[in-house]
């Protein structure tokens, strides 16, 4: 069955286990699955995790791996100001240009977005999010 639409007590840890599974993928084989939408998640009969659709992998050279996870990292904990060395260092932006990118707003842009996506629920309720915490504010 579909991991989001399980009723099983066991999802919060196939859910630890799918991170630790897409980290593994990533520092062990330096495969990175680019699809890991909860749709792509089942819980087995038997309580395993089941990872469905390899289609979207990359290949992630080391020095990518850990600018990635600096960058996830810096997500997690808000450390949005480390965010546009990790774009560079991750190669979305030329290093020339992190003033620029500093001065334009578009970092705070890209976190207050990636923060809401993290609410889940899709674009859907990453707007219904949207919505409630504007309306908290004003």
């Amino acid at each position: 069955e579909r991991l989001a639409a399980s009723g099983a007590d066991d999802v919060p840890r196939l859910c630890g286990v799918a991170l630790n599974a897409y980290l593994t993928m990533l520092l062990d084989t330096g495969s990175l699955h680019c699809d890991p939408h909860p749709g792509n998640l089942l819980r087995t009969p038997d309580g395993r995790l089941c990872i469905l659709d390899f289609g979207m992998c990359l290949d992630v050279p080391q020095d990518l791996q850990l600018a990635l996870l600096e960058f996830i990292a810096n997500l997690q904990s808000k450390n949005y100001e480390r965010v546009p060395e990790d774009l560079v260092k991750l190669g979305f932006v030329p290093e020339d240009k992190i003033d620029e990118l500093r001065s334009s707003g578009l970092t705070y842009a890209i976190t207050q977005t990636l923060e809401l996506a993290s609410t889940g629920g899709g674009p859907k309720g990453a707007m219904e999010a949207l919505v409630a915490k504007n309306k908290a504010k004003y």
